[in-house]
């Protein structure tokens, strides 16, 4: 526990995410004991937040499902359609007679 502790001495960013509820420090202890103090679940701490991680960047667009992406882009397209359709009907134009003048 001691080594625990002595290691978030060294990443006080972390107690952000604990007190957003992000993480529990229950839950910080099992990682750390699980994985160790060199497991890439702490590099985001360790780099700092102050900029931009482009590896994290590349790691989330690799996950990224393509196929899905295109069919939820696809429905909401439609939905925007349809509702385009709605916003755009005007009321037809009153016809005037030769007595409304």
């Amino acid at each position: 526990m001691d080594e625990f502790k002595e290691f978030l001495k060294t990443i006080p960013s972390i107690k952000q995410d604990v007190l957003n509820g992000r993480y529990t420090w229950q839950q910080l202890y099992e990682i750390f004991v699980m994985y160790g103090k060199d497991d890439k679940f702490w590099l985001p701490y360790k780099t700092g937040n102050s900029g931009f991680d482009l590896n994290m960047l590349l790691e989330v667009i690799k996950n990224i499902d393509l196929n899905a992406l295109s069919s939820s882009l696809g429905s909401i397209e439609k939905v925007l359609n349809v509702a385009s359709t709605f916003l755009d009907k005007k009321e037809p134009a009153k016809e005037r007679k030769w007595y409304d003048e």
